[in-house]
């Protein structure tokens, strides 16, 4: 029997127990133990069996009655981010696709009041995106991100979540995030007219459905929350060549730049 086999045969048989012990912490060991491969493994092929393994774990432990109170504490190669009114919560992942290329994986558990799994999985297609800001779109058609941050808004009696992300993009450019979602038919929204900001080349082109601040990979700028959430601070972007257009030579100048929430739209503020 191969390595890969005997690997397979034990991962199983840890999943397995940890669903008769019905422990979340357990669990939440067994998956990470999956999830490492995800990130570790030496091939795309192998990296891509990991995540079909996981994949099929995570939903069968989902299944357990009340899953959504599992805190997966363990489960530290996946991010796990949870509305702050607790209607949903969120896990994401990336696989590396050997190419320069992140494909990510994402799904959004709903709370519900019986305690059964109502899980919706989102679906990358970013690549298949000729503009990724300008398009209102749904589950099926992600701007995939791995999401570090949640905050919750409201407007005209209706909630809107920000969601914060992260995406490793190609082996030039990284991006950051801000997705704005409602529900409409008890369906996520991805997207909409939700970002007012003065003209500039360092920043999307207007209109756009959601902000990607794209820029040099390595050069750690940031998207972040402040003053409890009211605030959407980001890094404000100079090329290290001159030249605003190109995204691969935008790194942080040292600046800051806001977006506070302002009936029903992040509006963009330069001081606070």
């Amino acid at each position: 029997m191969n390595k890969r086999i005997l690997c397979f045969v034990f991962l199983i048989s840890i999943t397995t127990l940890s669903f008769a012990q019905n422990s979340p912490d357990s669990t939440g060991e067994a998956l990470q133990l999956i999830a490492k491969g995800i990130t570790e493994d030496s091939t795309v092929q192998k990296r891509h069996y990991a995540d079909s393994l996981f994949t099929r774990t995570l939903v069968q432990t989902l299944k357990n009655p009340f899953s959504f109170n599992y805190t997966f504490d363990s489960l530290v190669s996946v991010k796990i981010i949870t509305a702050p009114d607790k209607s949903f919560r969120f896990f994401s992942w990336q696989l590396d696709n050997e190419d320069g290329t992140f494909s990510q994986k994402g799904a959004m558990q709903m709370n519900t009041p019986d305690g059964q799994l109502k899980l919706l999985p989102f679906f990358d297609d970013s690549e298949y995106f000729e503009n990724p800001n300008d398009q209102i779109t749904d589950r099926k058609h992600w701007q995939g991100a791995i999401y570090y941050d949640i905050v919750q808004n409201e407007y005209n009696n209706i909630t809107y979540y920000t969601l914060l992300g992260y995406d490793e993009n190609d082996a030039e450019i990284s991006n950051k995030i801000i997705e704005v979602i409602h529900f409409e038919n008890n369906e996520p929204v991805l997207g909409g007219d939700f970002f007012a900001y003065p003209a500039d080349e360092s920043l999307p082109k207007q209109p756009i459905k959601r902000f990607i601040l794209s820029y040099k990979k390595g050069s750690n700028a940031y998207i972040r929350t402040e003053n409890n959430n009211a605030l959407l601070v980001l890094s404000e972007l100079s090329s290290i060549e001159n030249n605003l257009k190109m995204k691969n030579t935008l790194v942080p100048n040292g600046d800051d730049l806001y977006f506070e929430w302002i009936k029903g739209k992040w509006v963009m503020r330069r001081n606070y």
